[in-house]
């Protein structure tokens, strides 16, 4: 089996940035995100839902059908989502796919067991900005934030998200070493900054060869839908922007700052990034 291709970040970190790029590759497609997958994003029903139901209920065929395992019905599972996106690749015109969806950055036990071969671009931004834009966003999400995919949630503050980021890339670093993950990680900073390096080592990472129509997103057409923030973010810039970087220093509290400092300065210094106070 190929290697499927997915990108991961938490929410604002610059995935929808980076998806309409390289949908814009001749040969790939990146459409909308999949919260039928795994069920982000409340009451959608999804893979993972019905995943449960085939191999858990005492009806179900794994607990039915000798010989029949939860491996063979995720194998299943993930062969037939691939088909989908395949299918939306193909209408497209376009060779292969690539999966975005940023809570799915939680999700990487069942991806795993979907995909035994696949392959993942994290983008990593810096932890405060992405606190800022999460809280920014409060209108679209709701006063709350999910803290997991178990259903956890706290109030969508800037500390809150910022805790958010810290648990989410430190749980997505253990997974990367238990399973073993063949990952491309990135900055959104360097994306922005030097976006042809950055999307010459993506392309390197999943064998494509260059194309500067990457450079070009704006010029190309994609299919953004409403419910995406992200996406509608991108649709109204058809050219990098770097304002979003660094905006946490005047929108932070002196407060914030102090409190972020004490538990989120080690995460964001170990990706490159200064400290809260100097």
């Amino acid at each position: 089996m190929s290697s499927e291709l997915f990108i991961l970040g938490v929410p604002r970190s610059g995935t929808t940035l980076l998806r309409i790029m390289l949908d814009s590759h001749p040969n790939l497609a990146v459409g909308p995100e999949c919260p039928w997958t795994a069920g982000s994003y409340g009451q959608t029903t999804s893979f993972k839902d019905l995943y449960h139901s085939l191999v858990k209920d005492q009806r179900g065929p794994v607990a039915n059908f000798s010989g029949l395992s939860e491996e063979n019905v995720a194998l299943i599972l993930g062969e037939a989502f691939s088909n989908i996106l395949s299918s939306y690749a193909q209408a497209q015109g376009k060779k292969r796919w690539l999966e975005k969806t940023p809570d799915h950055i939680t999700e990487i036990p069942f991806l795993v067991q979907l995909f035994p071969n696949s392959k993942y671009i994290h983008i990593i931004r810096d932890g405060r900005d992405v606190a800022c834009s999460s809280y920014k966003e409060k209108e679209t999400w709701g006063k709350n934030l999910n803290l997991s995919n178990k259903g956890e949630k706290a109030r969508n503050t800037r500390l809150n998200a910022l805790r958010r980021w810290c648990l989410w890339i430190t749980q997505f670093e253990k997974w990367q070493q238990e399973y073993n993950l063949d990952v491309c990680q990135i900055r959104y900073e360097d994306l922005v900054e030097e976006p042809r390096i950055i999307l010459e080592k993506i392309l390197y990472f999943i064998d494509e060869p260059w194309s500067d129509d990457v450079l070009n997103y704006g010029q190309k057409k994609h299919d953004i839908p409403s419910w995406e923030a992200g996406s509608r973010d991108v649709s109204q810039q058809h050219q990098i922007t770097k304002k979003g970087i660094g905006q946490w220093e005047t929108k932070f509290t002196i407060s914030d700052k102090l409190i972020a400092a004490s538990f989120a300065d080690y995460s964001l210094v170990k990706y490159g990034y200064q400290k809260t106070l100097n």
